[in-house]
């Protein structure tokens, strides 16, 4: 893997969530592998709660080989809100607020045939302390994987085992430490926790 390309805004009922003006294409940004971390069953995933309120933002993942879609998992791209809202406003870059270390949880990868009829139908969904948080569809993002691949592909060079993060519906919102988290889409199917890094976890 070289990076991780995310797309934002490619759910209409998320952009309507955030009040914020649906953009002509989604955005793009991208988070360092330094960022990364796949998930195991049962592991404790420490967060630094300490620079302020940090949001779950769930999202289909893609992997790449050749600028093709080799494996499906799915991720957390965890915001620092708080961050993210001052920099917003005062019109600055908000990359430091999407790059803390295990930003960007992602489980492990299924291939497609693992899945039972069109994937791009099967429910996605997070839990958080056995509530469901947020629950979608790959069918409802506003560009399809096709589309998506093409879109970045006008803009960053695609390395193989590059990941795509598709992008979140509506729902997102704070985590807190000690939160057991769950992940599922069909074959996929986790659970973690979340600790507090401040705790000397």
């Amino acid at each position: 893997m070289d990076k991780i390309i995310c797309l934002g805004k490619n759910y209409s009922d998320h952009i309507k969530e955030m009040k914020e003006a649906a953009p002509e294409k989604p955005v793009l940004f991208i988070k360092p592998e330094s960022s990364f971390i796949e998930v195991k069953e049962g592991i404790k995933i420490p967060l630094p709660w300490h620079r302020g309120e940090i949001h779950h933002e769930l999202e289909v993942v893609f992997k790449l080989y050749k600028k093709n879609i080799i494996g499906i998992g799915l991720g957390l791209d965890l915001t620092l809100r708080d961050v993210q809202k001052k920099l917003k406003e005062h019109g600055h870059p908000w990359e430091i607020a999407k790059t803390f270390k295990n930003s960007a949880i992602v489980t492990p990868f299924k291939a497609i045939r693992d899945f039972e009829g069109d994937w791009k139908q099967t429910p996605f969904i997070l839990k958080v302390n056995g509530q469901i948080k947020q629950q979608s569809t790959m069918s409802q993002s506003i560009l399809d994987p096709n589309q998506m691949i093409h879109y970045i592909d006008e803009y960053f060079p695609i390395l193989d085992g590059d990941l795509i993060f598709t992008g979140t519906p509506s729902g997102v919102g704070p985590l807190k430490p000690d939160d057991e988290i769950e992940l599922s889409m069909g074959p996929i199917q986790y659970k973690f926790k979340l600790v507090d890094k401040t705790r000397g976890c």
